[in-house]
């Protein structure tokens, strides 16, 4: 799993490439929160997983900390290009009433 960062103009993108499983979650946080803290100036964050290969349960608790995190900057998170399994898994957590999907 790996993860790139880019503000462009007040919104802080943060691309996904990988897998978001149990084992790798803990990498991931830890880069998106470095990600989140250096750029609490951003209107709102979106985390792009287009290039993101498989996801676990571990994927709920990963983007709900991250929106914490986030919130404590008062920053809206979104979520963007989920693939097909991970947008099923996502929509049946119901994580989309609190993160929201994005074009």
């Amino acid at each position: 799993m790996t993860v790139q960062g880019s503000l462009i103009g007040d919104i802080l993108y943060l691309y996904l490439s990988g897998e978001i499983d149990s084992c790798g979650a803990d990498k991931v946080r830890k880069a998106c929160d470095k990600l989140i803290e250096s750029n609490i100036q951003a209107a709102r964050i979106v985390f792009n997983m287009e290039k993101v290969s498989f996801v676990d349960s571990a994927v709920i608790g990963f983007l709900m900390g991250r929106d914490k995190k986030a919130m404590s900057f008062n920053i809206p998170v979104y979520i963007q290009n989920p693939p097909f399994g991970a947008d099923k898994l996502l929509s049946l957590s119901g994580i989309y009433s609190i993160i929201p999907k994005t074009r």
